[in-house]
C-alpha cells in the first residue's frame, strides 16, 4: 500500500469516526445540539452557567407558583367547611389544614431558592422575591396560630374563617410579587404543557 492510498484511508476513517461523534451528541431544545448556541457555535462556559441559571429559575419559579396555588386551594377548602359540625368535617379539615401548611412551607422553601439564584443573577429580582417571601412566612405563622375551626358558628370559628379569608387575599399579592421577580428575570410564567 502506497503513503498516499494510507494516508487516504486514514483521513477517510477519522471523516467517518467524526461524523459518528455529531450524530451521537444530544439535541437541544432549539434543533441545535446541547452545549451550542442558536447558531451552532459551541457555547462559552459563562454563557452555560446562565442557560443553566435560565432554566433552573424557570423551573423553580413554575413550582413556586405551584404551591402558592395548591395552598390557596387548600385555603378555600377549609374555608368552605359549613353546616353542622360533624367528624367528617373535623377530619376533612385537619387534612386541609395540613395540606395548606405543607404546600406553604414547599412554597417558601422554593422562594429560597429563588433568592439564591437571583442573589448573583438578577439582583432586580432580589426586592420582589423578598417580598414574596415574607408574605408566605406570615401566612404560615398566621395559618400556624389558629387551630382548625370546627364550624360551631361561635365568635372564635368566624375569626378563624377571617384569618383564613386574609391569608388567601396575602397569597395573590406573594404571586404577584413572584410574576414581578420572573419578569426581572426574563423567565415566561406561563407553565410548559404537554
Amino acid at each position: 500500500m502506497t503513503t498516499v492510498t494510507a494516508l487516504a484511508a486514514a483521513a477517510f476513517l477519522a471523516s467517518a469516526a467524526a461524523l459518528a461523534q455529531t450524530e451521537e451528541l444530544p439535541q437541544g431544545r432549539d434543533g441545535g445540539t446541547a452545549g451550542t448556541g442558536d447558531g451552532g457555535t459551541p457555547l462559552t462556559p459563562r454563557e452555560k452557567v446562565a442557560a443553566q441559571a435560565s432554566d433552573q429559575a424557570k423551573k423553580d419559579v413554575d413550582v413556586a407558583g405551584i404551591h402558592l396555588q395548591v395552598a390557596k386551594l387548600y385555603l378555600a377548602g377549609l374555608y368552605g367547611l359549613a353546616g353542622a359540625p360533624s367528624t367528617w368535617d373535623r377530619e376533612h379539615g385537619v387534612a386541609l389544614f395540613t395540606q395548606a401548611q405543607n404546600a406553604l412551607t414547599d412554597a417558601d422553601r422554593q422562594l429560597a431558592e429563588l433568592q439564591g439564584l437571583a442573589q448573583t443573577n438578577w439582583p432586580q429580582a432580589r426586592d420582589p422575591l423578598s417580598r414574596a417571601r415574607g408574605t408566605v412566612v406570615r401566612a404560615q405563622s398566621q395559618l400556624r396560630a389558629l387551630s382548625v375551626p370546627s364550624r360551631t358558628g361561635g365568635g372564635q370559628d368566624q375569626a378563624g374563617q377571617s384569618v383564613i379569608g386574609q391569608i388567601y387575599k396575602s397569597l395573590d399579592s406573594s404571586r404577584d410579587e413572584l410574576n414581578a421577580a420572573a419578569r426581572a428575570m426574563g423567565v415566561d410564567t406561563k407553565l410548559r404543557t404537554p
